[in-house]
C-alpha cells in the first residue's frame, strides 16, 4: 500500500497534513529540508511543502523540487546559481492549495512540462487530487479533469520552468548546434507563467467550481506540401528505386556499427564542404533534422558526395520498418495477404521519412 495517499480535500486538510507529519531526517536529509511525505514515507519525494500560512504545495519531485530534482541533464552549478524559490514552487507544483483573504479556498493543478508523457505526475494526480476532482488520461495522450459540475476540463502540458532551467537552456542555445531532444527540453523551459494551469474554487458543500474559462484542446496536424513534393517526384522515385535494389544486398550489414560509421563519414564530408551546420544533429540517424534544401540537392545529383550517406540512411529506415512489422498479429491471415501488408507498412514508413527529411510536411496546431 505504499502508493496510497489519504486524500486532501480542502485547505484545512492540507494544513493539518503538514502539521501532523513528522519531517523525515536521515543521513541523506536534514531537518532544514523539511521533507514531509504526503503518503507513505518510503515515497519521500511525494511530499507537502509549506510555502506560507495560506499556501501549501503537493510535489512529486522533478524540476521544481529543491531537494528531489532529477532527470534534467542540467549542470548542478546552474542549480546552485539560481536556487528554486518558494514563489516558483507555488507557481509550478502539480497541486497547490491556497486560502485567500476572504476565506475562499482554491486548488491549482498543473500538468508536466513538455509534450511527452509525465507518468509520475499522472500517477501522483490520480492519488493526490481531492475526491471530487477526477483525473482522466486518454489514449491520445491528453489529460482531463472531471468535477460533479463539469467533465473533460482540459489540463494542457505546461512550458513554464524555474529560472535555473531557463538560464541553462538559454546558455545551451547560444552554443549553437542542439539535438532534437535538447530543443524539446528548451521549448519546455519558458520564463514566467504560461497560464496553462487549471484552478478550482472549493464551495461550502465540498464541490469544486472552475475558475475562468477551460483551456482549448489543441492538436498538431501534419499536411503534405503536394506542389513541392510533385516538383521532386521524378528524382525521389529514382532515388528510392535505387535504395530498394540495394536493400537486399546490404540487409545483413545494417547495424549500429554501420550507422555510426556513416555518421562519422558524413561529418567528415560535411566539414570538407563546409556544410556541418546543414546536415542535422547526427543523433540517432544520419541526416536527422538536416536542411531540406541540402537533401533536395543530394537526391537530384547521383554524384553528390553525400549521396552514399543518404542512401544508407534510407536503407536504415527500410530495415527499421521491416523489424517493426509483427507477423504474429496476422496469424489468421494468408501468407500472400501478410506480404501485401508488410509491403504497405514499409512503403508507408519510407514515405513518412522522405516527407519529413525533404521538408514536404508542415505541422499546424489546431483546436478540436
Amino acid at each position: 500500500m505504499t502508493n496510497y495517499i489519504n486524500k486532501i480535500n480542502c485547505f484545512a486538510d492540507a494544513e493539518a497534513r503538514y502539521r501532523d507529519t513528522k519531517p523525515l531526517v536521515s543521513k541523506h536529509h536534514t531537518l532544514e529540508q523539511d521533507i514531509r511525505p504526503v503518503g507513505d514515507r518510503v515515497r519521500k519525494y511525494e511530499r507537502i511543502i509549506k510555502v506560507s500560512d495560506t499556501c501549501y504545495a503537493l510535489s512529486c519531485g522533478g524540476r521544481v523540487d529543491p531537494v528531489f530534482t532529477w532527470g534534467l541533464h542540467v549542470d548542478n552549478r546552474v542549480r546552485e546559481a539560481y536556487p528554486i524559490t518558494f514563489a516558483e514552487i507555488a507557481r509550478l507544483s502539480p497541486i497547490v492549495w491556497r486560502k485567500l483573504k476572504d476565506g475562499t479556498e482554491t486548488i491549482t493543478i498543473r500538468n508536466g512540462a513538455g509534450e511527452w508523457a509525465h507518468n509520475m505526475v499522472y500517477s501522483f494526480m490520480y492519488r493526490a487530487l481531492p475526491r471530487n476532482i477526477g483525473f482522466v488520461q486518454t489514449r491520445e495522450g491528453k489529460q482531463f479533469l472531471n468535477t460533479q459540475e463539469r467533465s473533460r476540463i482540459h489540463l494542457p502540458k505546461t512550458t513554464s520552468a524555474p529560472r535555473y532551467l531557463v538560464e541553462y537552456w538559454k546558455a545551451e542555445k547560444q552554443k549553437g548546434k542542439m539535438t532534437s531532444w535538447a530543443k524539446a527540453y528548451m521549448n519546455a523551459a519558458t520564463a514566467g507563467d504560461d497560464g496553462l494551469s487549471v484552478t478550482f474554487k472549493r464551495e461550502e458543500n465540498g464541490r469544486f467550481t472552475l475558475v475562468g474559462e477551460p483551456h482549448k484542446v489543441m492538436v498538431d496536424r501534419t499536411y503534405v506540401n503536394k506542389e513541392l513534393k510533385a516538383s521532386l517526384k521524378k528524382d525521389v522515385t529514382a532515388f528510392l528505386e535505387h535504395v530498394t535494389v540495394l536493400y537486399p544486398l546490404m540487409q545483413a550489414q545494417m547495424n549500429w556499427e554501420l550507422r555510426n560509421h556513416t555518421i562519422k563519414e558524413l561529418n567528415l564530408i560535411a566539414k570538407e564542404h563546409k556544410l556541418l551546420d546543414r546536415i542535422g544533429s547526427g543523433y540517432g540517424n544520419p541526416f536527422q533534422e538536416a536542411d531540406p534544401k541540402l537533401i533536395h540537392r543530394i537526391i537530384k545529383d547521383p554524384d553528390h558526395p553525400m549521396r552514399h550517406s543518404l542512401t544508407i540512411a534510407a536503407i536504415i529506415q527500410i530495415k527499421a520498418a521491416v523489424d517493426h512489422f509483427r507477423d504474429w498479429r496476422y496469424s489468421d491471415t494468408s501468407p500472400a495477404e501478410v506480404e501485401k501488408l508488410r509491403s504497405a507498412h514499409i512503403r508507408s514508413a519510407v514515405n513518412k521519412w522522405i516527407n519529413k527529411t525533404c521538408g514536404f510536411t508542415n505541422t499546424i496546431r489546431k483546436e478540436i
